[in-house]
């Protein structure tokens, strides 16, 4: 089973590290994306400006195309610390430069395109910079020895998982900052993602986002500058609502640390668990919603 997201996988494709990329989602130029069909977690957060941006997990799948890589930002680092990623990204904000130089001092995969691993990235002519820095699974995985990463299974435990029932959800909505919201639209025992009213889709794959699990976790965010960029804590403990195409729930969203997997529990300490298939997971600012029907859930 694979432990990010609870299908089942050969067992050899579990023999590795996960990659996790960051990809762009800037409204007019980095749509459609590469490779987020076939993530297992994709996490979205706000970069700056209300504009979000996804943290991709790779784990069994291994497109041969993900992108357009943008940069990194301090709490999605720490998203996927847990990981003990292949973490691949095109530069980031100068409040990331110091830590993550601390953390490849404590080998952590940093894979960089401008003056990291260049050799894992490359141009696509056809569309504009800075929207056209491309990666691909394989490239990642061939490149990390080089640089003192070797491969490595994943081990950790993740989120529980069970099957789902008879779906009884048709669409939730989550909003972000500035009105930004994204829908889902039940898709058979999934849902269909869209933006701004179009269905997400790969550039080169008309087959719509199936996300199995929409899980919303309400962190707070400091804006650092006029820039508009943000500080996160991301470790620790934060309210969650989880919607499935059979059911939703609200929940506690518990990340301990750097080297722990984060988890969902109810009131009762008791693990949460999430529909086998891709997982969205939406870190929602203060006054961020979820709507599922008439209920509007925001903290």
């Amino acid at each position: 089973m694979d432990p990010l997201n609870g299908t089942l996988v050969d067992p050899q494709t579990l023999r590795h590290r996960i990659a996790a990329v960051m990809i762009d989602n800037y409204p007019y130029d980095a749509r459609p994306q590469s490779g987020l069909h076939d993530a297992e977690i994709v996490y979205e957060a706000e970069a700056e400006g209300g504009i979000t941006r996804y943290l991709a997990l790779y784990l069994s799948p291994t497109p041969n195309k993900i992108g357009p890589v943008r940069s990194a930002r301090t709490y999605f680092v720490d998203l996927a610390r847990p990981y003990k990623p292949l973490y691949a990204h095109a530069g980031e904000n100068d409040d990331v430069w110091e830590p993550l130089k601390l953390l490849r001092a404590e080998g952590f995969a940093d894979m960089e395109q401008i003056v990291g691993t260049p050799e894992a990235f490359w141009r696509d002519s056809t569309r504009d910079m800075p929207h056209n820095l491309y990666t691909s699974v394989a490239k990642l995985r061939a490149s990390a020895p080089n640089h003192g990463w070797p491969d490595a299974a994943y081990d950790k435990a993740g989120f529980t998982f069970d099957y789902v029932r008879p779906p009884k959800i048709d669409a939730a909505s989550v909003t972000f900052w500035n009105e930004y919201e994204v829908d889902y639209r039940r898709f058979g025992s999934a849902f269909e993602r869209s933006i701004t009213g179009e269905v997400q889709h790969d550039l080169d794959d008309p087959r719509p986002y199936q996300v199995s699990d929409i899980v919303a976790i309400w962190i707070p965010a400091q804006v650092l500058d006029q820039l508009g960029d943000l500080a996160m804590t991301v470790y620790g403990e934060y309210p969650a609502f989880v919607v499935r195409a059979d059911g939703m729930r609200s929940a506690h969203w518990i990340a301990n640390g750097p080297d722990t997997p984060p988890q969902l529990i109810d009131d009762s300490g008791n693990p949460v668990p999430l529909a086998r298939g891709q997982i969205y997971i939406e870190v929602l600012p203060q006054g961020g919603s979820v709507t599922v029907g008439k209920l509007t859930i925001t903290h």
